[in-house]
């Protein structure tokens, strides 16, 4: 049964100012090296009029993966992350999102949403992980969540020191 994924993060400004962050290759650089892992690259980082398109690869080392997840994929860990994001009609954006783990059956997927927060807005994110092994798949999912929900506190941080306020 696959793990819920839910959380809410602030950001400090509005959401066409975080969509138009999104899209500069400077801040999607520095988003990634935040995030820490290694080799992590832009692949699609595309707009098309209020429509914007990001697929991101980077590794997580096997060193630093739970024993759980280590053991289950040798060496270290392909990530690939698709966001698309669009208006969503009343001042702010919505996006579908995609996380995949090259040769895994695992995967997380669901929707995010930037609402205006006052001067800010507010990043809510509802996802499920899914992992369709049998015994291990529930530890491995709850595994993804935690160390999402740790990614999403880390890209947080960043957009408060990098985004204007």
């Amino acid at each position: 049964m696959p793990t819920p994924l839910k959380a809410e993060k602030s950001l400090p400004v509005a959401p066409d100012a975080a969509v138009a962050a999104f899209a500069d290759p400077d801040y999607l650089n520095g988003r990634l090296a935040a995030a820490g892992g290694t080799d992590p690259k832009i692949v699609t980082q595309e707009r098309s009029g209020d429509e914007l398109t990001l697929v991101t690869e980077q590794a997580i080392p096997a060193g630093v993966l739970p024993s759980v997840v280590s053991s289950l994929l040798p060496g270290d860990v392909q990530i690939t992350r698709t966001e698309k994001w669009a208006p969503d009609g009343s001042g702010g954006y919505r996006a579908d999102f995609d996380v995949t783990i090259k040769n895994a059956p695992a995967s997380l997927k669901g929707t995010m949403t930037l609402t205006p927060a006052g001067s800010g807005s507010t990043l809510t994110v509802d996802g499920q992980a899914t992992v369709p092994i049998p015994f291990l798949g529930g530890k491995i999912e709850g595994v993804i969540v935690e160390q999402v929900g740790k990614l999403l506190a880390v890209e947080e941080k960043y957009a408060a020191e990098q985004l204007p306020k």
